[in-house]
């Protein structure tokens, strides 16, 4: 089996929420940075570290837009997965748009919300979805969208973890900046 260092895979800056997820002390961490501030690979480690820690677990990744989820999202959590030094064990796919852990048969799942009732039919063929990743929050419409597509992707299993990045918006009223 690969090993690897965590502390060589992401920016000191990300330890200390790194540890809290790790120790369970967090469900929710919201990362924020302009472009360049590592957040993105981040997340993409963590949700894959986290992603084999707990074998019933499967993960979602969210854009607004379904059309930038190849560039952007998929292509870190492919980069995330070459760093760690496992690509071998997972089968990625873009069509459908998946990472499939093989040893376990866990995915890793990519949505647009361009239509927010896609997501009340996410189903997994196992376990359940406990990871859920929204890349560039403040491009989702609202907070009540975040809000249904988290009930829609949380339904029940022992972990949870919810991943939030994004660069916050410069109007100050943009209702991401409440994060």
């Amino acid at each position: 089996m690969t090993t690897y260092k965590i502390s060589e895979l992401i920016s000191p800056v990300f330890y200390d929420s790194h540890r809290m997820i790790r120790d369970g002390l967090i469900t929710e961490d919201v990362e924020t940075g302009g472009r360049g501030s590592a957040k993105s690979s981040f997340c993409s480690v963590e949700l894959v570290w986290q992603l084999l820690r707990h074998p019933e677990c499967h993960a979602i990744v969210l854009r607004q837009q379904a059309n930038t989820l190849r560039e952007s999202v998929y292509t870190e959590i492919l980069k995330a997965i070459n760093r760690m030094g496992i690509k071998s064990k997972f089968k990625c796919t873009v069509s459908p748009m998946e990472c499939v852990y093989k040893p376990t048969g866990q995915k890793i799942m990519f949505a647009g919300l361009d239509d927010p009732n896609d997501m009340k039919g996410v189903t997994v063929p196992f376990g359940y979805i406990g990871i859920g990743w929204f890349e560039e929050l403040d491009g989702f419409r609202s907070k009540e969208q975040i809000r249904s597509a988290e009930q829609s992707i949380f339904r029940g299993g022992p972990y949870k973890l919810c991943l939030k990045s994004f660069n916050p918006p410069a109007m100050a009223r943009n209702w991401a900046n409440q994060y």
